[in-house]
C-alpha cells in the first residue's frame, strides 16, 4: 500500500491540494469537502491534516455502525454505513465530516493532490 507524505518543511501554505481534492472526489472546488487540510496556525507554522494510516486506527476502534475499517493496513470508510455521528472525528484530528455533517471524510492516498503542489511537498510512496 503507498501512502501520501507532507513535507512540512515545503509546503507553504497555497492549499493547491485542498482544491485538487475536492475537485477529484466532489466534482466541485470546495476545501470544505477536501480530503487533507492545511492550517495556517501563524505566518511560518504550517499543519497539514491528512490521514496517515495508523496501525492501530483509533478511529475504526470508536465507529459505532462499523462504517470505518482497516484492511491490508488501510483505513477507509464505507460511506453508505457512515451516520454522520461525528465520533471518529473527535478521536482523531485526520478525519473530517462533510460540510453537511452527515458523513465523515478522509484521505483514501488517492493522489490527486500530489501533481498540484507547486512546491512538491507531496509525495505518494
Amino acid at each position: 500500500m503507498s501512502y501520501l507524505h507532507v513535507d512540512r518543511k515545503l509546503c507553504t501554505g497555497c492549499r493547491m491540494c485542498e482544491t485538487a481534492c475536492s475537485i477529484g472526489k466532489e466534482g466541485t472546488i470546495n476545501r470544505a469537502r477536501s480530503r487533507i487540510r492545511i492550517l495556517r496556525k501563524e505566518v511560518l507554522h504550517i499543519a497539514p491534516k491528512v490521514c496517515i494510516q495508523c496501525k492501530r486506527p483509533l478511529c475504526v476502534e470508536s465507529c459505532p455502525v462499523q462504517a470505518l475499517s482497516q484492511r491490508e493496513g488501510a483505513v477507509r470508510i464505507d460511506e453508505t454505513l457512515c451516520n454522520g455521528c461525528g465520533e471518529c472525528v473527535k478521536v482523531c484530528d485526520k478525519l473530517f465530516l462533510s460540510p453537511e455533517g452527515d458523513r465523515a471524510i478522509m484521505c483514501d492516498q488517492c493522489g490527486t493532490c500530489v501533481p498540484v503542489c507547486p512546491e512538491k511537498a507531496l509525495r505518494i510512496s
